[in-house]
């Protein structure tokens, strides 16, 4: 069996594909990957993370941004009336301190996270990253369906 792929790895294939032009290219470097870093048991799970909208196993996270700019907040431990922290609250806006990414807010969060990343990339493999957001989604289905659950007991009561 061969070594699991690092995150890392996809991540600069991203971004390499992100700032290519020609479409060659972009097919000959993600050919390249398939063949360097994937096995066949590999495949799937580089597949879930490249194409994300065709994944039918796995369901909505139900995250809306207000509720990733919170997150994302806390987990950095910024102050709520930090410059970074109201753009990510205030992302939809214009203005002088908002920035040429204003309304796309995976734009601005990256702009945020990428002042605050190590140099050194992290040991997550796709892998991992499948199974953490498998179980998001999986506590995203039981907030679903639990919550008319608890409710229609309470008005029961």
């Amino acid at each position: 069996m061969s070594e699991p792929i690092k995150f890392a790895v996809l991540s600069s294939l991203f971004d390499w594909i992100q700032r290519s032009k020609s479409s060659a290219k972009k097919r000959s470097k993600f050919r390249k990957f398939l063949d360097t870093f994937c096995s066949p048991s590999h495949y799937f799970s580089a597949i879930r993370l490249i194409l994300p909208s065709l994944d039918r196993e796995r369901g909505t996270y139900g995250l809306k941004e207000s509720v990733l700019a919170t997150c994302l907040i806390d987990a950095l431990g910024m102050s709520r009336d930090s410059d970074d922290a109201l753009r990510l609250i205030n992302w939809r806006k214009g203005g002088a301190k908002t920035g040429a990414n204003a309304g796309n807010f995976a734009l601005v969060a990256a702009e945020v996270l990428q002042r605050r990343q190590g140099m050194t990339p992290g040991g997550l493999t796709i892998n991992e990253l499948n199974d953490l957001l498998d179980r998001l989604a999986s506590e995203q289905r039981k907030r679903q369906f639990c919550l008319p659950l608890y409710r229609r007991q309470m008005h029961r009561k």
